[in-house]
């Protein structure tokens, strides 16, 4: 299982709590473009609060319960920029049928002129209150809200993998059928298909066992959040068993989406995801090693620390939230971080 050289680049943008704006959103996407990014970023939520990552005192006007849809989001950027990947960080698959979805990725592909990157998962556990390094309540209170307003149910990851062989099938076939137990179909011709052939890239979310499996066999990437550089090669180690075990040999993009700050000094660095994050971390120690954080020189270390255990692609969502901050944080990523990485741009 290879990895793809370059290191890509990605920045979330501001389409969720209370700094989110369409001016906001374009403005850093505009800006990523003239600064060399590789690619766009947004998550996938219905719901949304502060718990999870709060603008604080200094942006009292918005509302952290914001959040632009995500595809609708991708479609509107689509429309703004030219160049950059416009990524998906995760689409939560039980929340869109499969048929629809294929529809509106392979008009997004289209219109973008063959730019999505769409990364999938199975959405939060709503009964997972941790995952042994972060306190996971809030996702697990929202994952429970947005479970029960759309009637989703368990076995969400057998449906994934089946929501998944439906899409390849709805964009690759000329007339798509395909039977399975929570998705079937007959002689669907589906158009436009995607403009990248024969699919858009495909990232799976997730660091359970099965995504494994399934970014393994069903996709063309792992794309965990909030993971250390410690669990990226663990889960590496476990996915080349996997290929290895069913013959899958390709070329495999490994990313990661981290919540990350760069400022003038280290020290300055942390301070701010500590007041940004901490309340969701057992101490400092487990939230420095799964975010990125520090001086430009520092945050090129933490790159490499990750690039050293196999990742290629970096969706960094930059803390403190606030559109000035993070331009600020953009440029100096562009100007004294990305020159000292082997980076491909878009």
């Amino acid at each position: 299982m290879k990895s793809t050289s370059a290191v890509r680049v990605i920045v979330r943008v501001p389409h969720a709590w209370c700094g989110a704006s369409p001016a906001a959103i374009v403005e850093v996407a505009e800006a990523a473009e003239e600064l060399g990014f590789w690619g766009v970023s947004v998550q996938d939520h219905i719901l949304q609060h502060s718990a999870v990552v709060s603008c604080g005192s200094r942006h009292a006007g918005g509302d952290d319960r914001t959040v632009f849809e995500a595809l609708q989001t991708l479609a509107f950027l689509a429309g703004n920029t030219r160049r950059v990947k416009l990524i998906s960080a995760v689409i939560v698959l039980a929340y869109r049928h499969p048929i629809m979805l294929a529809k509106e990725t392979a008009a997004l592909d289209r219109l973008s002129g063959g730019r999505l990157v769409l990364g999938v998962g199975i959405g939060a556990l709503p009964q997972r209150l941790t995952d042994g390094a972060q306190r996971l309540t809030p996702h697990a209170d929202i994952a429970r809200r947005e479970f029960d307003a759309l009637r989703v149910r368990a076995h969400r990851g057998r449906q994934a993998n089946e929501y998944l062989e439906a899409l390849n099938a709805l964009w690759t076939q000329e007339q798509a059928t395909y039977h399975g137990r929570y998705v079937s179909f007959d002689d669907l011709d589906l158009y436009p298909k995607p403009l990248q052939r024969p699919r858009p890239p495909i990232w799976v979310g997730g660091r359970s066992d099965e995504a494994l499996r399934r970014a393994v066999l069903l996709g063309d990437g792992w794309f965990p959040s909030q993971a250390t550089a410690a669990g990226i090669a663990d889960g590496r180690r476990r996915m080349a068993t996997i290929a290895a075990e069913t013959g899958r040999d390709v070329q495999f993009e490994q990313g990661v989406n981290v919540f990350a700050t760069v400022a003038g000094d280290s020290a300055q660095a942390e301070l701010l995801m500590i007041d940004a994050l901490e309340h969701r971390f057992p101490d400092r120690e487990a939230l420095l090693a799964a975010t990125i954080a520090g001086s430009p020189s520092r945050f090129v270390e933490r790159l490499h620390e990750y690039v050293e255990a196999g990742v290629t692609a970096f969706d960094l969502k930059l803390l403190p939230l606030g559109v000035t901050e993070t331009l600020e944080q953009m440029r100096m990523i562009a100007e004294e971080v990305t020159p000292r990485l082997k980076v491909e741009a878009a």
